[in-house]
This record gives structure tokens, sequence and C-alpha cells, in this order.
């Protein structure tokens, strides 16, 4: 039994001596950040696959016609047909922040006069709707977002591929010749001319359908994937509101003591 015991707690301290030599696991490990590099327009790299990010606002067609559900969805399958990426289709949905709103809205109810009380209490009725909606967090704001994907070393892996463009199909030969070595500059360059070209695709689906877009730069990307992370906190924290205020920079501005000079 000694020996048992012995044994057990052996095990035991090489267990926790491994446990401690292993390093915790962050969010910033599983996103990868240290390998990810980000450029100003939005375009991500990590070995040697891109990614842009466009996002896209849902279009509302409850109440749209059989002819114009038709319109859509045939448009919808020809983008798919045409898009010759891999892509990615993420609708995100999130807690919709209007507290504020809710507040002026009940203090502009009351500010009616008592003339319309038929106005002041349709109002009101607004407000305890607005109200319960908020507390049993019936409100979402639905945002949609499509991620095209390249990776120009894959890619080139069929010989003699041509996209039609000259400066693209030499840069394509070049990879695809084993002899010679592409610099991350034209790489860079490459994936950026196929993956905009994928872009203006979707760009004009959502003209056809109505549907507002934007390519998302540095910023919109590091606060996607805030957004991803913390669902129900980025309302009331985002991302964007850090940078604007240059939380990140390390030289700071006092608000105080322009005040004071002013």
């Amino acid at each position: 039994m000694v020996w048992i015991g012995l044994g057990v707690l052996a095990v035991s301290l090489l267990w926790m001596w491994n446990a401690k030599k292993k390093p915790i696991p962050t969010a910033q490990d599983v996103l990868g950040s240290k390998e990810t590099k980000v450029s100003w327009d939005g375009m991500t790299e990590r070995d040697n696959l891109f990614r842009m990010v466009v996002e896209v606002e849902p279009i509302n067609s409850d109440h749209a016609s059989l002819e114009e559900h038709k319109a859509i969805w045939t448009n919808f399958l020809g983008l798919v047909n045409t898009l010759s990426l891999p892509y990615k289709f993420v609708l995100q949905s999130q807690l919709f922040e209007m507290k504020d709103y809710t507040q002026t809205y009940d203090a502009s109810v009351e500010q009616l006069s008592d003339h319309y009380p038929a106005l002041k209490a349709s109002g009101r009725d607004v407000s305890n709707y607005l109200t319960q909606s908020l507390e049993q967090d019936a409100i979402r704001d639905y945002r949609g977002y499509v991620i095209f994907e390249y990776d120009p070393i894959r890619a080139s892996s069929v010989n003699g591929i041509q996209v039609g463009i000259g400066k693209v199909d030499a840069t394509l030969g070049k990879i695809g010749s084993s002899g010679n070595r592409i610099s991350d500059e034209e790489k860079s360059e490459l994936a950026l001319q196929i993956l905009e070209e994928a872009a203006d695709t979707l760009y004009g689906f959502c003209e056809q359908v109505g549907m507002k877009y934007q390519r998302l730069d540095r910023a919109g990307i590091w606060n996607y994937s805030y957004q991803m992370l913390q669902r129900e906190l980025s309302p009331q924290a985002r991302m964007i509101d850090a940078l604007q205020s240059e939380s990140f920079k390390q030289i700071k501005r006092s608000l105080t003591v322009e005040s004071e000079s002013s």
C-alpha cells in the first residue's frame, strides 16, 4: 500500500510539473493574432491565406411579392455560381442597445400637452412595449458578413491557370514554376487583385437587390473579431470607440490640460 501511495504521489507531482510548463491558452492564441497581419485596407494574411471581409445589411423581404422573392433568389444563385473563391456567409446577432433612446422617448411623451390625450396614451403604449422588449432581450441587431479567402500558393498548384489579366497571369505563372519563388509583396498584390474582383461581384449583387454593403478596414476587422468574442458586451463597449478615443496609443492626450488652457 505504501508503494502504491508513493507511486500515485509521484505521478501527481509529475503531472503538476508538466502543467506548469505548458502556457495557458488565451483568446489571442486562438485568433492567431501573433501570426496574422491586417493591412490598413482590411486584408488579412496568415500562412499564405489572405482574407477580405465585406459587411452587408440584411434586407427585409417579409412584405416582398412573389416576383421580388424570385428575383432575389435568382440573383443570389447567380452570385454563388459566379464566385470562384472560397467564401463564408456569417450572420451575427446581438442585443440592440437602445436604453438611451427609450429614456429620451419617454421624456418626449411626457412633455406632450394634455390637450392630446389619445396621442399621449399611444406614446406611453409604445414606451411600455420598448421597455418590455429591452427587459426580455427581444430587440436584436442583425449583421451579415461575407468573408472571401484566397491562397495564391494553393491556387497556382494547377499549372497553366489564366485569369485574363496580364500582370496577374505572369505572377501566377511565376508561382507555378518550381524554379521561381514569389516574394511576399507579389503574393499580397496578387491576393488583393483576386479578392477585390470577388468583392466587386458581391457589390453588383447587393446593388441589384438594394442591399447596403461596405468593405471592412483594419478597425472594422478588429471590431468584427471583438464582436464575435463579446457578442452581448460589444454594444456597450465597442472596439471602434476605443480606437477613436486613442486608447491604444502610447502618447495620451490630456483633456484636463486642454480645458485648463482654454
